[in-house]
C-alpha cells in the first residue's frame, strides 16, 4: 500500500510539472502528451501491468498525431494510418503476453490497413492492389506465427487468395489490359471452383479411408 502511494506520489508531482511548464509556454500540448505518454510507459515496464500500456500508447499516439501533423507531415493525412499503426502494435504486444490469436489478427490487419492509407496519401495513382497485397502478407504472417503449428490452414489460404487478388487488380490498373483480364478471369473462376470443389470432396473421401 506504501509503494502505491509512493508511485503515486510521484506521478502528480510529474504531471503537475508537465502542466507548469505547458503554462510558462516552454513546452506546448503536444509534447505534454508526449512527455506523459512515456512517462506512462515507463510505469508500464515496472508495474507490467497492461492499464499502463493501453493509456500510454493512446496518448502516444495522439501526440505522435498532433506533432507529425504540425511539423513533417503538412497537408497530408496521416490520423488514421497513426492511430491504426499503434493499435496493431499495441495489440501484437498484448498478444505476445496473452496468446490471444484474436489480437494478432487485430493487430496486423490494423498495420496493413494503416499501411495502405499512408500509402494513398503519399500517391495520386490508384494503389487498391497494394491494399490486397499488405492484407495477403499480413495472413502469412498470421498463419507463420499463431496457426503453423496447429490443424488451422484458413489464414494461408486467406493470404494466398489476397496477393492473388493483388495481383488481379495491379495487372488490370493498366488500361490496355482491363478487358481482356476480366474475360480471363469470367473463365477462370468457374475452373477453380470445380476444382476447390474437387479438392474438398478428394480430402473428405480420404479421410474416410
Amino acid at each position: 500500500m506504501k509503494n502505491r502511494s509512493y508511485t503515486f506520489g510521484v506521478f502528480l508531482i510529474f504531471v503537475g510539472i508537465l502542466f507548469l511548464l505547458l503554462n510558462l509556454n516552454i513546452i506546448t500540448l503536444e509534447w505534454l502528451l508526449l512527455i506523459l505518454s512515456i512517462g506512462i510507459l515507463v510505469g508500464y515496464l515496472v508495474k507490467k501491468s497492461t492499464g499502463y500500456l493501453l493509456f500510454g500508447s493512446m496518448l502516444l499516439g495522439i501526440s505522435l498525431i498532433l506533432i507529425l501533423d504540425k511539423h513533417l507531415f503538412v497537408g497530408i493525412d496521416i490520423e488514421s494510418f497513426l492511430l491504426l499503426t499503434i493499435l496493431g502494435i499495441v495489440s501484437l504486444i498484448i498478444y505476445g503476453k496473452e496468446k490471444n490469436r484474436s489480437l494478432l489478427t487485430i493487430g496486423m490487419l490494423s498495420i496493413s490497413f494503416g499501411l495502405y492509407n499512408l500509402l494513398r496519401e503519399l500517391t495520386l495513382r490508384d494503389v487498391k492492389w497494394a491494399l490486397y497485397l499488405l492484407l495477403g502478407i499480413s495472413f502469412y504472417i498470421i498463419y507463420l506465427i499463431g496457426y503453423r503449428n496447429s490443424n488451422s490452414k484458413w489464414a494461408k489460404h486467406l493470404g494466398s487468395a489476397m496477393v492473388i487478388i493483388s495481383l488481379i487488380f495491379l495487372i488490370s490498373s493498366q488500361d490496355m489490359l482491363k478487358l481482356q483480364i476480366w474475360r480471363f478471369i469470367f473463365y477462370l473462376l468457374p475452373v477453380l471452383l470445380i476444382g476447390a470443389g474437387v479438392k474438398i470432396i478428394y480430402d473428405r473421401v480420404k479421410t474416410r479411408e
